[in-house]
């Protein structure tokens, strides 16, 4: 299917004159693209396509790329807020009220772009014959992925959740949470289909890695199995995406360029929400004036090694009065600094092999482990990991994975919650640190609006 850039802005507008949601609160306006009657040809599909993708990566950009990055790694051991204002305190301290505003524009944004997904798919399962096979195929896989997508990082931010794969307005105003079992089973579902469904190639997306492909799937999926403890399962996954030979790791010396569109470590990214090339995490993330916004905490800082090229590539410093300050420097493209184009970047390889070595060191498979780690850490310019028992493969690959994906989606946040060391590790750092921290809070106006949707504790 071809998503010809043409359809990408008048789709745009409908979904922002739209405006946001609530996810209970989701019939569609007569304005925009939807189910039903409108997937009459393959460009209507592909518009629609195109619209759902812009919203992931263009106007809700801040929520689902700054927001799921940063928020989660205030509230993780990541980052701090370097501001005379208190915004994001409540991230830092694990405060937060279930009125917070940020919190409610990432749960938003999340069922905004999975309204979306579940438009396009029921708009293509009502539509009639005028639409190729392979149109409809390609739609509703991409549209299952996206909507695999939205549930994961709903269930890992806020746990149970409602499990939304309708628009239908009379079910989801009343709609309440599932158990995460539930939605794990879904967004497998999803992502199975996905994998089944998708090319192997971004042949639809003018070789840009801009559309989840076959790998992208797989990729989700050694992940997802990999948070549910199955272990054969994300190995296998893992392993299908490291070995296809479509992906490759950046070499040591073009560690520093990541995130640069379309390159060879990438498996899934979005096209920069401006057209000058430069995403919103780095617009963020490089804001100085004249010190940094978000800071590298301490504990991040003394986790790396000597000669680790990931600190010299990947942290970034200034000095203002004899203070030197760190900052996240993945993204190194602003409007003020421009240099070769920077797409936000969700799914990498280097991830693939740290899922298969946590998976072979849980299958005992000890030497595969061993042997995933230090192809990471040689990439990053370090020596073979001195880890050889499970329970320190353990620690390592915790590690690895902290100094690899470190302001990244959430990683750290999730990654200390799935294996249990949440407590552990935030409680000695944190003094006001409580166990119901591990989740955030359901919006309070949600709350308010659906009889059925309860509250997580200590909220």
């Amino acid at each position: 299917m071809t998503h010809n850039i043409k359809y990408i802005l008048p789709v745009v507008c409908f979904f922002l004159l739209a405006g946001c949601k609530k996810f209970a609160d989701v019939d569609a306006p007569s304005n925009q693209l939807s189910s039903g009657n409108v997937f009459t040809t393959d460009a209507t599909v592909g518009a629609a396509m195109a619209g759902l993708l812009s919203t992931l990566g263009t106007s809700d950009s801040y929520q689902l790329q700054l927001g799921l990055s940063s928020f989660t790694a205030m509230t993780a051991d990541e980052l701090v807020f370097n501001n005379t204002s208190d915004t994001y305190d409540p991230f830092v301290k694990n405060a937060l009220g279930a009125n917070n505003p940020d919190v409610q524009s990432l749960w938003t944004a999340l069922y905004e772009v999975n309204y979306q997904a579940n438009s396009i798919i029921d708009g293509i399962n009502k539509s009639s014959g005028a639409i190729s096979d392979s149109v409809r195929t390609d739609a509703l896989a991409e549209s299952r992925f996206i909507r695999a997508f939205c549930h994961f990082y709903l269930v890992n931010i806020w746990g149970d959740v409602p499990l939304v794969t309708t628009t239908n307005v009379t079910y989801t105003k009343s709609i309440a949470r599932s158990k995460s079992d539930s939605v794990y089973k879904q967004i497998i579902a999803d992502l199975e289909f996905a994998s089944a469904n998708l090319n192997t190639n971004y042949t639809f997306s003018g070789g840009k890695k801009i559309m989840p492909n076959k790998y992208a799937a797989m990729a989700m999926l050694a992940r997802v199995h990999l948070y549910m403890g199955h272990w054969q399962q994300a190995a296998d996954y893992a392993n299908t995406v490291i070995s296809n030979g479509l992906y490759s790791l950046l070499s040591s010396d073009n560690i520093g360029t990541i995130m640069t569109e379309n390159n060879q470590e990438a498996i899934w990214q979005l096209e920069a929400a401006f057209t000058t090339g430069y995403t919103t995490e780095g617009q963020y993330y490089l804001l100085l004036s004249p010190t940094p916004s978000y800071l590298i905490t301490d504990q991040l800082l003394g986790a790396f090694e000597s000669g680790d090229l990931r600190y010299s590539n990947w942290i970034g410093t200034v000095t203002v009065d004899n203070v030197t300050y760190h900052y996240p420097y993945k993204y190194k493209v602003t409007a003020n600094n421009p240099g070769a184009a920077e797409y936000a970047t969700y799914l990498r390889l280097a991830e693939q092999y740290l899922i298969r070595a946590e998976a072979n060191m849980e299958l005992n498979n000890l030497d595969a482990a061993i042997s995933d780690i230090n192809i990471i850490r040689n990439r990053a310019g370090l020596g073979n990991t001195t880890a050889t028992t499970k329970d320190q493969l353990k620690l390592a690959i915790e590690k690895e994975r902290r100094l690899e994906l470190f302001s990244e989606y959430g990683h750290r946040w999730m990654d200390l919650k799935r294996t249990g060391r949440i407590d552990a590790v935030l409680g000695a750092t944190k003094s006001n640190w409580s166990a119901t921290d591990a989740l955030y809070p359901i919006p309070l106006s949600d709350i308010h609006n659906d009889p059925n949707l309860t509250q997580n504790p200590g909220y």
